[in-house]
């Protein structure tokens, strides 16, 4: 089994900033408006998002295993048989679909079924290559 992180761009981090800007600035306001009750109310929104962000910093990751790619971001895991792997191309900006990345840029993975998948591997080329000879080892043993 070979693991990969997700590669982390500028859009996911300025997210998690802007969060985190945005509660301490609107907490502060509510606290001074409307009282302590309130901005712990409002506080708690925006932590949880920003945890849940920073969970997907931490979870989201893609395993070469013998027969099957598995893709996991937070409580998401897909399986996928290299078997069902049409054929994989190289995204270069706004990809609109199933997503399980931290980045702009990454590869979509075509299935058999017509679905695409898109992720954001680290290492890409190092991944690519990877992952071609798995799918050829699997369309040698069918």
């Amino acid at each position: 089994m070979i693991r990969y992180s997700s590669k982390v761009d500028w859009v996911y981090k300025a997210s998690v900033i802007l969060i985190a800007s945005l509660d301490l600035l609107i907490s502060l306001a509510t606290f001074y408006q409307e009282g302590i009750y309130d901005s712990l109310v409002i506080s708690s929104i925006f932590t949880l998002t920003l945890a849940y962000l920073i969970s997907l910093y931490y979870s989201t990751s893609y395993l070469l295993h013998h027969d099957y790619l598995q893709c996991s971001s937070g409580w998401i895991i897909k399986k996928i048989a290299y078997k069902a792997i049409k054929k994989i191309e190289k995204n270069k900006g706004l990809y609109i679909g199933w997503k399980l990345s931290l980045a702009l840029n990454g590869l979509i993975i075509y299935l058999h079924d017509g679905k695409e998948l898109f992720i954001s591997p680290e290492n890409l080329d190092q991944f690519i290559d990877d992952l071609e000879q798995r799918i050829s080892i699997s369309n040698d043993h069918s």
